[in-house]
Formats: C-alpha cells, structure tokens, sequence
C-alpha cells in the first residue's frame, strides 16, 4: 500500500519536471538571449537603488527632525497652556491655546481647555463656543456638554438665558444636527430592495400583492431620498453660531439707528443663534440671525462665530 502510494506521488512531481526541462531551446539559447538583453535595465535600477540609498542618510535625518519639531512644538506649547491654568493664570493659557489654534491644530481637548480658560475669564460667548467645538470631538464631547450646561445655568442666573422652543428646536435638528448622508443611503436601499421584491413577485413567485409590497417600498425610497437631497440643499444656506460680545441689538435691518426707547431685542454672549447666509451674504458687515425664541433680525458679524 505505501508503494502504490508513492508511485501516485512520484509521477506527478516528475511530470513537473520534465516539463520544465523538455523546450531545450528555450532554456539553452532563448533564455540566455532575454537575459542578455535585460541587462541594461538591471544597469540602470541598480544604479538608480544606488543613488537613492546613497541620499536617503543624508536627507531622512534632517526631515525627520523637522517632523519630530513640528509635533512636538504644539504639544510643548499645550503642556505650557495646561501649567498656565494650573497657575490659575488663565489669560496666559487661553493665549498659548489660541496660538495652536492659529497654527492650523485642532483637538477636542484643546477646545475644551479653552472653553474652561475663557469661563474663568468670565468670557461665556468664548467659553460657549469652544464647548460647542469641543462636542464635534468623540474624546471630549461628554465634558464639552457640561461645560456648554455650566454656561446656561450662569445664564439662568444672570437672567439672560432663553430656552429654545420645540418648533424651532425641531427645525435646527433638520438643518444641522440630520445626518443627511445615512437618510440618503437608507433610501437608496429601500429602493433596491423594493426591486428585488417586485422581481421575486413577478419571476420567483408570481403573486400580485408581493409585487404591490415591492413597490410600495421602492416608492417609500424614492420620496426618502428626494426629500432627503431637498432638506440637504436647504441646510446648505445656514449655519450655528455663538454670540461672543454682551447686549448686541438686533436690528430689523441693518445700520439701522434703533431707538433706545423702544426697548429692542437684544442677543447676549454666549447665545447660540442660527445664521441665514444666503441673507447674510447681501449685505458686508452684517448677519441675519435667528435666537433661540424664534426672534430674528440684523447684528455685526464681528459679534458672532461661525461653528
């Protein structure tokens, strides 16, 4: 049995080799005339393998010293920030932080101490909206609520807090909070399911109410993704901000001269507001603003930040 087993393998690894070993022609001459041929090229590659490892040393230290001072600058000017607070030297730090900022880093945790230095400095616009930052952050977006709750009970205190009624709550949920990507690609699978159903109603199983359930899902899809694209488009024309300067005057239009006697709304720091920019853009200097209370009007762009 362990010979018969043998001569089942052996031929089948000798039929390999004589394979490889019966166009003698083109092992004895062919061959050797592609390799000589190709020589030229193995020349150059290795010439050129040559010259690139030759300049690698030279170059690799020098560039991996400005990477290695580059990443390190803003965490060195982060731990300087942090030692600033710990200081209690709040201005000191919000000044380092700001310079990471400036250079083009950002971080959930950098925002958040921001926020905290911009609070102790009893700057709750700026406070307000480095906490709102910071939440865009999977790191620090549980801390940042809270520093964003902090700045609402100071508020409530203070007296200039406006709570946010359910229409308009409703209505910025669509414009910034909709993940209008994953609704656009649930719609689309609707449809292709939908299709798959009516096939199976039409092919698979022939029955009529399958076919009518198919379509009704795909129609669902349809409109799904319609609207979807429409709410998309439409939040496209605004934005949050933050109110970061106090008792701004909201105009009903803007350089328009309000009379102080009429008492005119005012947005405090630290509101957020909805920007129209398709209104905004019209006109340099000045944004279209919508509070919290649904009031809106006409305040300095120099009095708001984007988010």
């Amino acid at each position: 049995m362990s010979g018969m087993k043998r001569n089942r393998q052996y031929p089948a690894y000798t039929q390999v080799e004589l394979n490889q070993q019966k166009p003698p022609l083109l092992r004895h001459i062919i061959l050797p005339l592609i390799l000589l041929a190709a020589l030229p090229f193995f020349q150059m590659t290795a010439s050129a393998l040559f010259h690139e490892t030759a300049i690698a040393p030279i170059l690799a230290p020098g560039k991996a010293t400005a990477q290695s001072a580059e990443e390190t600058r803003p965490q060195a000017l982060f731990n300087r920030g942090n030692f600033s607070m710990e200081e209690q030297d709040y201005a000191e730090a919000a000044a380092i932080f700001r310079q990471i900022e400036e250079s083009g880093h950002a971080s959930g945790p950098l925002f958040y101490n921001m926020g905290i230095s911009y609070l102790y400095l009893d700057s709750l616009g700026l406070a307000s909206f480095y906490f709102h930052k910071s939440k865009a952050f999977r790191e620090s977006s549980e801390r940042a609520r809270d520093g964003v709750a902090t700045v609402e009970r100071i508020m409530r205190t203070r007296g200039t807090f406006i709570p946010q009624l359910p229409w308009y709550a409703f209505h910025d949920w669509f414009l910034f909070h909709m993940n209008h990507l994953a609704w656009i690609v649930w719609g689309l699978v609707l449809i292709n399911l939908g299709v798959i159903v009516i096939l199976a109603g039409w092919l698979w199983r022939p029955d009529r109410r399958i076919a009518i359930a198919g379509m009704a899902v795909a129609i669902f899809g349809i409109v799904q993704v319609v609207v979807t694209i429409s709410i998309a488009v439409w939040a496209g024309g605004y934005r949050q901000g933050v109110v970061v300067e106090n008792g701004i005057p909201v105009k009903p239009a803007p350089d328009l001269v309000v009379d102080q006697d009429l008492s005119p709304d005012l947005a405090y720091e630290a509101y957020t507001v909805t920007l129209d920019k398709r209104l905004s853009s019209q006109h340099d200097g000045w944004v279209h603003i919508r509070l919290r209370n649904g009031i809106s009007g006409w305040i300095p762009d120099s009095a708001v930040r984007m988010l």
